[in-house]
């Protein structure tokens, strides 16, 4: 089955974005140019970035997200929710309010909840086609750290390297980079994380600071060959807030047609 073409492929979208090069002007005074991280430096910056995403039990985050493709430039208003252990619900709204898309999910299941169509799709997660309904076949795990904002730490790294200035690879027990992270030079944040295996690039921004410290407000992500752009834009993002256990729930209304999507 395949949702009214303009949606059905919204959550796929937000997978992808275009990876951006930001570029100062050039100065007419050369600098020394920097160093790669010390083995020190780089296993206290992930290590950090681990301890950041551990202390996230939840998030609440309320924005826009902007969909492009070839054919069509769209934005929405998003409302995002999760709460360990790896649940999810999204809301995409009409730029005036009115519902399209409801998605939740957990290890387990996936439901969909399509306003235009009057269809309430659920399944087990290998039971979907996931370029139509999720985050164009990520992980659970991956997916919510995304939303919320936090920097994925792939758990199956075996040590780091830092090849470049700002930058910290990590590879796995092969010895092959598994993830790539940059950071800002002046203040260190992440920028950017580059997963090679997946083809997948996320660029954090617009950094505010919060109960936990500084965290994004502006994420995209960038799926290799794909001309296909994301960007969420919260305008508020809002961690370890109580989340009720109800908002993971989703019925259809009784006039919608139920299709029960599970592979043989």
């Amino acid at each position: 089955m395949i949702l009214y073409k303009t949606w059905n492929n919204i959550l796929s979208y937000l997978t992808i974005f275009p990876l951006t090069l930001l570029l100062g002007c050039a100065h007419l005074v050369s600098f020394p140019s920097a160093k790669p991280f010390s083995q020190q430096e780089s296993e206290r910056l992930i290590s950090n970035l681990q301890d950041q995403e551990e202390k996230i039990s939840s998030f609440q985050g309320i924005g826009k997200v902007m969909l492009k493709n070839e054919e069509d430039e769209i934005e929405t208003n998003l409302f995002a929710v999760g709460s360990n252990p790896y649940k999810i619900r999204l809301e995409i709204t009409h730029p005036w309010g009115k519902p399209l898309l409801y998605i939740v999910a957990d290890e387990k299941n996936i439901s969909v909840l399509s306003l235009r169509d009057k269809k309430f799709f659920k399944g087990p997660p290998h039971s979907f086609n996931m370029k139509q309904f999720f985050l164009y076949g990520l992980d659970l795990d991956l997916a919510w750290k995304i939303f919320s904002g936090s920097v994925p730490i792939l758990p199956t790294y075996g040590g780091t390297v830092s090849l470049k200035p700002h930058e910290i690879s990590l590879y796995n027990k092969q010895g092959e980079i598994i993830e790539t992270i940059s950071f800002s030079s002046k203040t260190l944040l992440p920028r950017s994380i580059y997963f090679p295996k997946k083809g997948l690039t996320i660029i954090l921004s617009e950094f505010d600071q919060g109960d936990l410290g500084l965290h994004p407000l502006k994420i995209k992500v960038l799926k290799k060959n794909e001309d296909q752009l994301v960007v969420i834009r919260y305008k508020s993002l809002k961690l370890n807030k109580a989340v009720p256990e109800e908002i993971f729930q989703l019925n259809p209304p009784p006039s919608f047609e139920i299709v029960n999507l599970n592979n043989s």
